[in-house]
């Protein structure tokens, strides 16, 4: 004997076929941090008058207009399979309200053949949208799931000669050397994305060097999924500059 329930909404019993698939989330990188689960569901409604079945075609439909809620299939009193709202990151979400897709056959007689999908994510860590804070790790960026990483060094001069153009009355500027040295400057620019946390921002590679007045922090609004903060960003670029060429940074 088994049984669909949805929320307070009870399916009759041995009444659904449950049809469940998961498909991974993948981040930019490649690695898979989660997984979607779907669950198709088809089933066939009673009713011994026009009335009974109508009434049973529209609690159905009322019971599904509702996002999230919790789906469990029980098995007698054990639960087999369950989709909970609390545990996943984007609530439950019914994708397919019920349809009645099937013609002919005795249907609308006194019974009635539908379908409906109900998905969620989940992620391999256990975040949830309620989890979901945006606070910073406490120690370092290896206590989240990093879903986006890039950051970019970009060098400005060589330290070599500075010369310049000096305009004259008539004819072409004269160029005339300003100082036997000049100096470089390298800027430190990137952006990471954290699952439910926001991430703390990287080490500045040459933190002598740094123009601290010239640091730029963003912090854009968190990403949703299925309407619930689930993906905090944040943008960082760091300027330096010094008297030589920067030291070739090591691979992160």
């Amino acid at each position: 004997m088994t049984k669909l329930f949805y929320g307070d909404y009870s399916h009759d019993e041995n009444e659904c076929n449950v049809s469940i698939s998961r498909q991974g989330l993948i981040a930019d990188d490649g690695f898979v941090y989660g997984f979607t689960e779907r669950w198709q569901v088809t089933g066939i409604l009673h009713g011994d008058t026009n009335t009974d079945l109508i009434k049973a075609m529209k609690g159905l439909e009322a019971a599904y207009a509702v996002q999230g809620k919790d789906l469990i299939f029980l098995k007698g009193q054990d639960p087999m399979h369950s989709l909970i709202d609390d545990l996943s990151l984007s609530g439950t979400r019914v994708t397919a309200l019920p349809q009645f897709s099937v013609s002919g056959n005795g249907e609308l007689t006194t019974f009635r053949t539908y379908s409906l999908v109900v998905e969620a994510d989940y992620a391999l860590s256990n975040m949830t949208y309620r989890l979901a804070d945006g606070a910073n790790p406490e120690d370092d960026n290896s206590e989240i799931i990093i879903l986006k990483y890039e950051e970019s060094i970009d060098f400005t001069g060589t330290g070599g000669p500075r010369f310049g153009f000096l305009p004259t009355l008539k004819g072409a500027y004269q160029r005339q050397q300003l100082s036997e040295k000049s100096l470089v400057e390298a800027t430190q620019t990137g952006m990471a994305v954290g699952l439910g946390k926001r991430p703390l921002l990287p080490d500045p590679l040459w933190p002598l060097d740094e123009h601290l007045e010239r640091r730029i922090v963003r912090k854009p609004q968190p990403r949703k999924r299925g309407g619930y903060q689930i993906e905090y960003p944040i943008h960082w670029s760091y300027t330096f500059e010094r008297n030589d060429v920067f030291p070739v940074p090591k691979q992160q």
